[in-house]
């Protein structure tokens, strides 16, 4: 019996193999000793604290901003001082001579284990990506070298984003070019400090970090956007698809771009055609997926954990919002398009509220802030998105196009960042717009989500024996 329930339901059956993995990945994540590579004899992290030599290859795009560039640098495995060398480094140099991805250099200096910064595991942070050693202001040399054919098209896609951003600087001033770099590009480092420490104030950081539930947010932004445009609802699905395919060829194929454009489509099918199920089982297979490619993202990448989260909260919370949204609008008497605006606003605070209760303990523990005006914010700002996105891939395609008129082309874009900059300044200013949290811990977040996970569960079994008893009714009269 056992085996014929098996072969009928081979789904669950890998459901639940997926589930016990990311399981045994929690739980070895436990130990602070977990993930940690073992150094052999010729990884370059095996000289950390000497004066070394090497030759490598830029294998990222280069990480720049206002003072230095950090570069991603892969050992090439053909010498260390007479040694054979593997692994990846990440090198600190100047802004200039410019350097970037498909470089090959030869590289002197002193090799460090990465430093200790309080209040942040910069190692584990580097680990993620598989570094164990950084290097600061070393003597560079170019090289000549060959790139492999999926490497020259890897480097194609980061000058194409790179041209992207190159027009938006020259056509938008600061500090709103660096925000729509962040935006469309995922140049975080291409938006000031203060203006960082604005948006967490107000709630807003999520617009500026590529992850899960901003790609959902922002699709689901421009879905509502192109139906107010009269686009029918399946013709704008496949607008919105196409887009989630083509978002990581813009950014260059980051993997924060893939990893959310993956779990971001997958809530975007979970919001707008309900099949939970499936949709349950397919999430929890691309998590394990990621998990057994890098198991260290459960535990030490932040933008992972609230993807995941976030994304569960609008399979399991969202429908709750939209359920009493659907109620309230069908007593209401307002008509035409005023009831569409209002739906749509109320989507999105439904759906901005369920990604801040979901992510909460992960932002008070890691941020250790709370911000009390982030729904007011999101209400007030998210709406912006999806025109945002259409003025500016509009505008920089006639910026590309004829650059006399670039900036003509990206006016409308302009004046919608400046508004989400006078507005944020302006929520952020009273002293009660967010609260210190300090003290706490994960024992403290195990609890609410548990009682998070109670409170769903009865909330949706009252709202379906609600809905067996209206049935009941129905067919008794």
């Amino acid at each position: 019996m056992a085996q014929k329930l098996f072969w009928r339901s081979p789904s669950r059956v890998l459901m639940a193999i997926n589930l016990i993995f990311i399981i045994i990945i929690f739980l070895r994540g436990l130990s602070p000793q977990a993930f940690k590579k073992e150094i052999g004899s010729t990884d370059l992290a095996a000289h950390n604290g000497s004066v070394i030599s090497f030759s490598g290859r830029v294998c990222e795009e280069a990480d720049v901003d206002y003072k230095s560039r950090r570069l991603t640098v892969c050992a090439l495995g053909r010498d260390l001082e007479g040694r054979r060398a593997k692994g990846k480094a990440l090198v600190t140099a100047n802004l200039y001579p410019v350097y970037d991805y498909g470089d090959f250099l030869k590289i002197s200096g002193e090799l460090k284990s990465p430093p200790l910064i309080e209040g942040f595991d910069y190692e584990s942070y580097l680990a993620r990506y598989d570094i164990y050693s950084v290097m600061y202001y070393a003597k560079i040399q170019k090289m000549d070298g060959v790139l492999s054919w999926p490497q020259e098209i890897y480097g194609k896609l980061i000058e194409a984003k790179q041209f992207l951003k190159y027009v938006i600087n020259r056509n938008l001033p600061e500090p709103q070019a660096g925000l729509a770099a962040a935006l469309l590009l995922g140049y975080r480092r291409t938006v000031l400090r203060t203006d960082l420490d604005v948006f967490a104030r107000v709630g807003l950081s999520h617009m500026i970090a590529i992850s899960g539930s901003h790609i959902t947010i922002l699709s689901a932004m421009a879905l509502n956007f192109l139906m107010a445009l009269g686009f029918y609802r399946r013709r704008s699905l496949k607008i919105i698809f196409a887009f989630l395919f083509v978002y990581p060829l813009i950014t260059g194929l980051s993997a924060s771009a893939v990893r959310s454009a993956l779990m971001g489509a997958l809530a975007f099918l979970a919001v707008y055609y309900e099949r939970l199920s499936s949709l349950i089982r397919a999430l929890v297979m691309a998590a394990a997926v990621m998990l057994a490619i890098n198991p260290a993202l459960l535990r030490d990448d932040i933008g992972f954990q609230l993807s995941f989260l976030a994304l569960l909260g609008i399979i399991y919370i969202y429908p709750l919002g939209e359920k009493l949204t659907a109620r309230w609008l069908r007593n209401w008497q307002g008509q035409g398009r005023l009831k569409k605006v209002v739906k749509n606003l109320l989507e999105t605070v439904n759906m901005t509220l369920v990604s801040q209760i979901v992510i909460l303990p992960i932002a008070l523990i890691d941020f250790k802030q709370f911000s009390v005006i982030a729904p007011l914010a999101n209400v007030l700002v998210l709406w912006t998105f999806a025109p945002l996105l259409a003025a500016l891939i509009l505008g920089i395609a006639g910026a590309a196009i004829i650059p006399p008129l670039g900036i003509v082309f990206l006016a409308p874009a302009y004046f919608l960042l400046k508004y989400i900059f006078v507005v944020s300044e302006i929520l952020a200013e009273p002293s009660w717009a967010a609260v210190t949290v300090s003290g706490f811990n994960w024992y403290q977040g195990a609890a609410y989500y548990l009682l998070l996970t109670i409170f769903v569960m009865f909330w949706q079994r009252f709202l379906s024996n609600r809905k067996a008893q209206t049935v009941d009714k129905s067919i008794i009269k």
